[in-house]
């Protein structure tokens, strides 16, 4: 009876041994599935996905660099030329300035009105020139001498070298006799005068002067 419950209690020993390694061995194998199922969804190595983003990022970054120097040129470039424009719109208003200061000179009106003056003027000398002579009432007999002194016109102390215009101005250009230099010409108008010689009126190719003592001369203009 004693062998029989011995047996009995070795048996359940050895069936409860049975059991526990069996669920040891049970969990021993879920966490080795677990551990590989782990080991699969682990992330791969980040080291070679850091090492090229890193790449990329120096790629632009190289690329970069030459841009912003040039956007660095092109602002210097800028402040320069808006430094360069300042000056000059300086410089502009004080011309501007200067010439407000300065005096007016005479208008279109007053250069119409003084040629209109010299118009009538050469039309009144012209109608004196063409208008019939009154005859001459016989004078008493003189000395020959003193009939060639007037009859002996005195020659021009100059020499027309032609006719230059000054907006709606003409002048008369004479040389003195005896001088070369073109710094010795003189701009003659109606009213001036040149050795004793005053210029009446300016013609088409003529200029008329009066000489004290011998009255109106007529000299044609090259």
């Amino acid at each position: 009876m004693k062998v029989h419950h011995f047996q009995a209690l070795v048996i359940g020993a050895l069936c409860l041994g049975a059991a526990v390694l069996a669920a040891a061995s049970y969990n021993q194998h879920q966490q080795l599935a677990d551990l590989q199922t782990a080991a699969r969804n682990a992330p791969a190595d980040p080291g070679p996905s850091l090492r090229r983003d890193m790449g990329e990022l120096r790629t632009k970054l190289a690329t970069l660099a030459p841009q912003v120097a040039t956007l660095e040129d092109s602002q210097h470039q800028h402040a320069t030329a808006q430094a360069t424009l300042g000056q000059q719109l300086d410089e502009l208003t004080a011309s501007v300035r200067v010439l407000q200061a300065l005096p007016p000179g005479p208008s279109s009106a007053d250069l119409t009105t003084l040629a209109q003056r010299m118009g009538a003027a050469e039309a009144a000398l012209e109608k004196l020139s063409t208008a019939p002579k009154v005859p001459i009432a016989a004078s008493p007999p003189t000395s020959p001498l003193s009939d060639q002194s007037k009859a002996k016109a005195p020659q021009p102390p100059f020499t027309l070298q032609g006719i230059e215009t000054r907006g709606s101005v003409m002048f008369v250009a004479a040389l003195p006799a005896g001088a070369h230099a073109l710094s010795t010409v003189h701009l003659l108008q109606p009213g001036d005068s040149l050795n004793g010689w005053q210029l009446l009126a300016i013609r088409e190719g003529q200029a008329v002067f009066h000489v004290p003592g011998h009255g109106d001369r007529i000299l044609p203009i090259p």
